[in-house]
């Protein structure tokens, strides 16, 4: 709203037009003022004065409680497929290749959300809402926006499972994004931010220097040990599997440990973020143009997908997953500023 007040036309101009359904007299009352300024604004402001009013957007109907993209926020996680299995599968449908393939399996520690609870702490793990942090702590901003809350793991809720050894054993490790990051308008490793709080004891309710543009829907979060394989998409399976039938039966293999635990025909196996891992690709496995160095420098800390809280969705643009990347170096050294964000959309 004070940019509404602001000196440079053009951008008091901007700023009228994001009001014109959310306060149409504000927005009136702007453009009014700045048809007398004359050039290019104020014939600008006079044509949209004299539009017609918008159409009102017809309503999405919420999907039913029963929708099956609901059934993780109402059951436990399942286990991730076995080891075992999973070189006696690979072995058999790739026997030219098992050896070299079972050699990229990765431990993750798979996030499943469940619905908001009133009686959890706030240095639990959860997606969303709004964060405690510190005393002292300065919210992040980018551009001079505050930047989005994402959510938060106790490092305590995970530090038995495998592969959470490289993590801290205690604390919380909180994640923001810039807003245009989160939302797609912007391809870039700007925009990120993750902080690692030792002291759980001392959190409270933090206060951003405005109100965010968004706040995210709540989540808790259970996590489950997974056993991941590179995407399908990525260049070092496409090196690896030069035969279209043993590519194939990666691709069919890659599916089933995904949805592994799931109900038969479940189809939102991809809707399910996870710690370290390899990242699952939306778009393809070019990451050079998103992140400072070359991708091979980093290792994944965090993927995120939409998600839901078995009533509320959270999307990411439109539609997508983010990914926050860390050197190699900087896992080791626990050195969180060294954080990337980066963003693949559909």
């Amino acid at each position: 709203m004070p940019l509404l007040q602001h000196p440079d036309v053009e951008l008091r101009y901007t700023a009228a037009l994001q009001f014109r359904d959310i306060d149409p007299q504000a927005f009136r009352t702007t453009l009014t003022a700045l048809s007398s300024v004359g050039g290019e604004v104020g014939a600008n402001a006079a044509r949209m004065l004299a539009a017609p009013p918008l159409a009102m957007p017809v309503p999405i109907a919420p999907l039913p409680a029963d929708h099956p993209i609901f059934w993780p926020a109402r059951h436990p996680p399942p286990a991730g497929m076995a080891r075992d299995e999973i070189e006696r599968r690979i072995s058999a449908l790739i026997p030219d290749q098992p050896r070299r393939l079972l050699q990229l399996l990765r431990p993750a520690m798979g996030l499943w959300p469940q619905a908001p609870r009133d009686d959890a702490p706030p240095h639990g793990s959860r997606l969303g809402g709004m964060p405690h942090a510190p005393p002292g702590w300065t919210w992040p901003v980018e551009a001079t926006e505050p930047m989005l809350f994402i959510g938060q793991i106790n490092c305590a809720d995970i530090c038995h499972l495998p592969g959470a050894e490289v993590l801290p054993s205690s604390g919380v490790l909180a994640f923001f994004g810039d807003h245009d990051t989160v939302n797609g308008c912007m391809f870039s490793s700007m925009g990120g931010a993750v902080y690692h709080w030792p002291d759980t004891s001392q959190l409270a309710p933090a206060v951003p220097p405005m109100l965010p543009l968004t706040v995210f829907p709540r989540a808790e979060l259970l996590f489950r040990p997974l056993l991941q394989l590179p995407d399908p998409k990525s260049r070092l399976v496409e090196s690896i599997l030069k035969d279209d039938r043993a590519f194939a039966a990666y691709e069919e293999f890659y599916s089933a440990l995904e949805s592994h635990g799931l109900p038969e025909g479940y189809d939102y196996a991809g809707d399910f973020g996870a710690m370290l891992g390899w990242p699952r690709l939306v778009q393809n496995d070019d990451w050079d143009f998103l992140l400072d160095r070359p991708s091979d420098d980093y290792r994944l800390l965090l993927q995120l997908p939409s998600y839901t809280n078995g009533e509320e969705f959270a999307d990411w643009g439109p539609g997508g997953t983010l990914y926050y990347f860390i050197p190699e170096e900087g896992l080791e050294q626990q050195d969180w500023q060294s954080c990337e964000l980066a963003g693949q959309f559909t």
